[in-house]
């Protein structure tokens, strides 16, 4: 059963629909979050509409963003790229819930079965979703990853790697960025709120914990923008300690200490 504490309703501030049909087995939904990213939302946006992937949704969140006009840029975009979609659907939430209740509001709202998670100010590469599409129907998994590449503040190539439990129980090395079914998605409760953070370590572990399958394609799909402001970069380091009690506590199989967990 998907985890639903109260929240409230969020605002629409951009709905569109196509006439366009498309069958269900290739129809994927993008689930975009912001929060205060104008500067980088319309590049994010850009590499979906980019796609070789024909049947597309867009489903984009804001988390009541103020400090900039992320809310507006978006509309704006929409309304330029909407004929690119099946449908486009900006929500926008009345209150700040962070990561976790933004991600849950947006995929509830997804009108297809099949769905890809990524924050607005990372990237995607063209052949992304049709690739991560293919090697799902492929391997049968339910959620399928690939390897990424950092850049901004720094430039290299990501951790990812083949999809190991012993590993996973010791750093989370799967960015969010991934490609899966949405009955997945609900079989595991949906994401967690985590104050300190950590949540996408959190709903990997919970895959782990239904015995969900996995699968890594390893080649590079994604761009993954590292910057001072990130959450990554910011919240989770400060509370490590109190962070691995939090996990231990919800995933039992986790090995005890001395193995320090890391997240990325």
């Amino acid at each position: 059963m998907l985890e639903k504490p109260w929240r409230p309703l969020p605002e629409t501030l951009f709905s569109h629909e196509t006439k366009r049909r498309c069958d269900n087995n290739d129809h994927v939904s993008v689930i975009v979050t912001n929060y205060n990213y104008e500067k980088y939302v319309t590049d994010c946006l850009s590499s979906i509409a980019a796609q070789t992937h024909e049947a597309l949704s867009l489903v984009v969140i804001d988390d009541n963003s103020r400090k900039d006009d992320s809310t507006a840029r978006i509309a704006e975009w929409m309304e330029g790229n909407k004929e690119r979609f099946v449908s486009t659907l900006l929500l926008r939430n009345v209150i700040n819930q962070g990561p976790s209740a933004s991600r849950n509001t947006a995929i509830e709202h997804c009108p297809s079965q099949t769905i890809f998670i990524m924050d607005a100010d990372n990237e995607i590469l063209p052949t992304a979703i049709a690739k991560l599409n293919a090697c799902l129907e492929r391997s049968g998994a339910q959620a399928a990853y690939s390897q990424l590449i950092e850049f901004e503040d720094r430039n290299q190539v990501g951790a990812a790697d083949l999809w190991d439990v012993e590993r996973m129980y010791k750093n989370n090395y799967v960015d969010i960025m991934a490609l899966m079914r949405k009955s997945a998605w609900a079989e595991v409760g949906g994401f967690s709120h985590i104050e300190e953070g950590w949540e996408d370590y959190d709903f990997w572990l919970k895959f782990i914990d239904k015995g969900i399958d996995i699968v890594f394609l390893p080649e590079i799909l994604c761009r993954y923008r590292v910057h001072g402001v990130s959450r990554t970069a910011t919240e989770a380091y400060k509370s490590h300690y109190d962070l691995e009690i939090i996990m231990r506590y919800r995933h039992p199989d986790l090995p005890a200490a001395p193995q320090s967990l890391k997240a990325v």
